[in-house]
């Protein structure tokens, strides 16, 4: 065989190798609980020990067909494995807080906004709902024109709707992404806020879709950038 011949196939084993690598990289930081997604909660405390973290990583490798879509993935989806499943989720929450945004902007009890704070995990004072003036989510956002869920005052129905519009963009956002990529994509997030459905009940609008979709991807870049930055 020719030095010439043998060139592309070292090429393609170091292609191989490579991204390899990059997907070793890429579960070293998942979290314990996106590994241990289906496994008892007692059992699963036990394999925390490091000694079976490679063996978790094996299993979601298996359990999601990672290893076969795993050059298809892509930056966003790369981006959303590296917040973890706590990031990734709050990412779902802050997605909601700005499809309700104008109900959010009505709020004018500082305690009802201070419950509703503590209960999702974000500081609504100053969050974009409330403050932007202008700018992609906001438009994106009115464009959606979500229905306000009901009287300023009842944080339950409030809470309610936003973590059904955080979900919705969420599952927007995964069926936008690359066939074969939607089992890792529900790994990624076991614990979802509320208890929800990995995939909203109610299907979008196609238009809607996109925006949701778009909503849901500023708002991850902007989660990435500020977790590059930390």
């Amino acid at each position: 065989m020719t030095r010439t011949a043998r060139a592309p196939a070292a090429g393609q084993a170091a292609n191989r190798l490579d991204a390899y690598r990059r997907m070793a990289d890429m579960l070293r930081g998942l979290d314990h609980v996106q590994l241990s997604d289906g496994i008892p909660a007692a059992l699963s405390r036990r394999l925390a020990a490091p000694r079976y973290r490679a063996r978790l990583e094996r299993r979601f490798a298996r359990r999601t067909g990672l290893s076969s879509v795993f050059a298809t993935l892509g930056e966003p989806i790369l981006d959303a494995a590296s917040l973890g499943e706590a990031g990734l989720r709050a990412v779902i929450v802050d997605t909601g807080v700005l499809c309700q945004y104008a109900a959010l902007r009505r709020l004018v009890d500082q305690a009802v906004l201070a419950d509703l704070s503590a209960q999702l995990g974000l500081d609504l004072t100053a969050h974009d709902a409330r403050r932007a003036t202008g700018g992609e989510v906001i438009d994106l956002a009115r464009a959606l024109a979500c229905p306000e869920p009901g009287p300023s005052g009842d944080v339950e129905t409030l809470i309610h709707a936003i973590l059904d519009d955080g979900l919705r963009c969420w599952t927007c956002w995964v069926h936008a992404r690359p066939p074969g990529s939607t089992r890792f994509l529900e790994a990624l997030v076991p614990a979802l806020p509320g208890a929800g459905p990995v995939i909203a009940s109610e299907p979008c609008k196609p238009r809607d879709c996109a925006r949701r979709a778009a909503l849901f991807q500023a708002r991850l870049t902007k989660a990435s950038e500020e977790r590059g930055g930390t």
